[in-house]
């Protein structure tokens, strides 16, 4: 803005000439009718100042504003105040004379008409820079004043107050029409920079950088330099939401921010695009220097935030893409980058992945997986397996889960680990889980009225509300099942979307007599809190600590720390992972009975699994044999 306002003050020359050139006239007719030889000297002070501004105004079209330092423009400024206020000064001064020297002539007369058309002609063109035009009429009207009061008749004294009055005037005029403008530009350079720039962090948004980005990539499309751009997600920033509140999510956004600008180096620009999602692109980069940006990026994310006395741990995930190569435009390039981010979350978080063809592989790979899970339903695809948990001292089936299962019609069966997170993805889960719900219970309802059936349920169908009553109702009442022989399985990640929503949720279950269980217990942040929070029917200690029980004092003291607590509240416990002897003769001596694994029973379709049931599985005196049905599994 600076720069414009300067170059507007050279911008019109053929009016200094013109000007100067009428001074000059009316100085030299004045000099002809009085006689007065001083009028010379005045008409030469005009050329002389003229000409001073006119080639003032020829250099400095010649220079090139843009490229002038602060310095420089402020020295040119002052050249053109200096001139325009000489000659305004001059003018006035030339006023003044004649009033003095010549009174009452026609003289006087033409040199006060000149004089006052001066100061209506500066009022009007630069009325927008107060310092311009105080100065250039002050300069005129200060000795056309002084002329005037010195003369102290009627006639010259009212030309004075009509003289003072728009003196005073063009000031306030030309104040108020500065301070208009200097608004007007301050708005439009926030509505400007709402429009590019993000509110809480000052980074460019999603559409300005978008924008750079494309312009980097057509520009060096041809030279060979590389552009890399990196997603950027902070892996537990939700945790830090729902357990400290936005405005702490606010400050952990504030400061991701500033620790991205502080280390990165070279050529870059930043953005964030919403939620807590950032983006990094790297001007002229190269594999090397992507890849130990994104290692600087993930140690910095992994310090700790400090907001008030709170350290948070939130830690980050990096998946970038280097173009042309990978990506010859913004869409291009971000869509690998998000290819190799997923990858990297996948992998287990806290990584930097590089985008490569195997990715996008995969990627088309997941996305016919998702085609075809549209229509698995319907084609009669899904299967549902079920495992028994065994009363270790009867070595009866009390209950058994059912486990999804998906026999594709090309691909043959797909592994759970590989379609569950895509259903989980899509929201395809809901529909799908409430397909295994119902025929669960209808399976369920044909076995011996002493065994349950376990359900496990998704964090989607949790965030529907009331909607997963409303399937379990269903479900009970379509099949005939009593409620107290269903479990609905959750895990800890279900607890923590909206916990007042899901504790009525679990309540009313409860209050149905169906049973809630706790699924992998022992591996939450808060598990304890839990136990505390919800009215949970049954646990189910993690496999992990199950399958480490034997030889390790220190896992044997927590699952005996568990079975007494759950002994106290009330809850079942069982343990899951069991895979030999040892183990089990391990949770017999921690008081734990009931038992799900390998070692009793593998995943059964329902044809098996029906006979299986019929009968203790084991003998309670005898040592169970590890199952020989590995086909089911």
């Amino acid at each position: 803005m600076y720069v414009e306002l300067v170059r507007q003050l050279y911008s019109t020359p053929k009016s200094i000439q013109t000007a100067s050139v009428v001074a000059v006239s009316i100085t030299l007719v004045a000099a002809a009718l009085s006689g007065d030889r001083n009028y010379y000297s005045y008409a030469a002070a005009f050329i002389v100042i003229g000409l001073m501004r006119t080639i003032a105004s020829i250099l400095f079209r010649r220079a090139d504003a843009d490229a002038m330092d602060l310095r420089t423009l402020q020295a040119w400024e002052k050249t053109a105040l200096a001139g325009a206020w000489s000659f305004a000064a001059l003018t006035g001064t030339i006023g003044a004379y004649s009033m003095l020297a010549h009174p009452g002539d026609e003289v006087e007369i033409l040199t006060s008409c000149c004089a006052i058309g001066y100061i209506a002609g500066i009022s009007s063109r630069n009325a927008s820079r107060p310092t311009i035009t105080i100065g250039q009429i002050s300069a005129i009207c200060l000795p056309f004043l002084f002329g005037l009061i010195w003369r102290a008749d009627v006639l010259h004294g009212t030309l004075a107050v009509f003289i003072l009055s728009l003196y005073a005037s063009t000031i306030y005029m030309s104040r108020s029409i500065h301070e208009n403008i200097v608004l007007r530009h301050r708005a439009h350079a926030e509505l400007e920079r709402a429009a590019h720039y993000d509110a809480l962090t000052g980074l460019k948004n999603r559409s300005a950088f978008i924008k750079l980005v494309n312009q980097w990539l057509m520009r060096e499309a041809d030279s060979g330099a590389m552009v890399a751009l990196m997603a950027v997600d902070l892996d537990r920033f939700k945790d830090v939401n729902d357990r400290l509140g936005h405005p702490a999510g606010d400050a952990v956004l504030k400061e991701t921010a500033r620790r991205l600008a502080a280390l990165l180096q070279g050529p870059h620009e930043l953005a964030r695009i919403g939620g807590d999602e950032f983006l990094v692109a790297l001007y002229n980069a190269t594999p090397e220097t992507a890849e130990a940006t994104a290692q600087r990026i993930i140690d910095a994310l992994d310090e700790c935030f400090m907001i008030g006395p709170t350290e948070i741990f939130c830690g980050g995930s990096i998946g970038y893409a280097i173009g042309p190569d990978q990506g010859r435009n913004f869409d291009e390039l971000m869509r690998n980058a998000d290819l190799a981010l997923y990858s990297a979350k996948s992998s287990g978080r806290g990584q930097a992945v590089a985008y490569n063809l195997v990715l996008s592989e995969l990627y088309h790979d997941r996305m016919e997986l998702e085609y075809d899970m549209r229509s698995a339903i319907q084609n009669d695809e899904f299967e549902l397996v079920y495992q028994p948990i065994v009363d270790q001292r009867t070595g009866r089936t009390i209950c058994c889960e059912a486990l999804l299962r998906w026999n594709h019609p090309s691909r043959g069966r797909i592994p759970p680990g590989e379609f569950i997170p895509i259903a989980e993805a899509t929201g395809l889960i809901v529909n799908i889980g409430a397909w295994a719900l119902k025929s669960a219970c209808a399976e369920a309802a044909t076995w011996p009225s002493d065994i349950r059936v376990a359900v496990n349920l998704s964090p989607l169908q949790f965030r529907k509300g009331r909607e997963i009553v409303e399937t379990v109702r269903d479900a009970l009442a379509s099949t005939g099942l009593a409620p107290h022989r269903l479990d609905l399985e959750v895990t800890e990640s279900v607890l923590i979307e909206d916990t007042e929503q899901t504790l009525g949720i679990i309540e009313e279950f409860r209050a149905a007599g169906i049973g809630v269980s706790l699924d992998d217990f022992g591996t939450g942040f808060s598990s304890l809190g839990y136990l505390n929070d919800f009215p949970f029917s049954k646990l189910k200690i993690d496999r992990k600590f199950c399958q480490r029980v034997v030889g390790s004092p220190r896992t044997q003291s927590i699952i005996r720390g568990i079975s007494q607590l759950t002994r106290d509240l009330g809850i079942e416990l069982v343990a899951e992972g069991i895979e030999d002897r040892d183990q089990l003769a391990a949770m017999r001596t921690l008081g734990i009975n009931a038992i799900q694994g390998f070692l009793f029973c593998r995943p059964l379709p329902v044809a098996q699994l029906r006979t299986v049931i019929r009968s203790p599985i084991f003998a309670p005196t005898d040592q169970p044999k590890k199952s020989r049905n590995k086909s089911a599994a």
